[in-house]
């Protein structure tokens, strides 16, 4: 159901999901995210300005992810979910929401701030 582009970022390690027709699960994003938690990258940002609507497997598959980089104090970090999905992310304990941000500008502002805190020895503001 989705075709994943991936991108390493000097912070970070960019998923970009589009449709893929082709294929009936989400073998993919599940191989993306996979490799992209065994990077040493603060985050992982996924953008999803090229899909309409998320799978129930996509969502749990990034929820499960968001828990664990919780858990490994790093982060995902979703940019412009699209609003069907949105209810799914929104309202959960901190060690299961990923971070919901507008754009995908907005999500690489945000690693870079997280690392911009880290160098200078200063607490993190995202939660542990």
């Amino acid at each position: 159901m989705l075709d994943v582009h991936r991108e390493v970022l000097p912070n970070g390690f960019l998923l970009i999901l589009s449709p893929d027709a082709a294929s009936s699960d989400e073998v993919k994003l599940t191989r993306a995210l996979h490799r992209a938690s065994r990077s040493e990258k603060s985050a992982i940002l996924v953008d999803l300005s090229l899909v309409d609507s998320l799978t129930s497997e996509a969502i749990d598959l990034l929820l499960a992810y968001a828990f664990i980089l919780h858990a490994q104090h790093r982060r995902l970090i979703l940019c412009h979910v699209p609003e069907p999905a949105q209810h799914h992310f929104l309202y959960l304990d901190a060690a299961s929401q990923p971070l919901l941000v507008p754009s995908l500008l907005d999500a690489i502002q945000e690693i870079d701030f997280e690392s911009g805190q880290n160098r200078a020895g200063t607490p993190s503001l995202w939660p542990s």
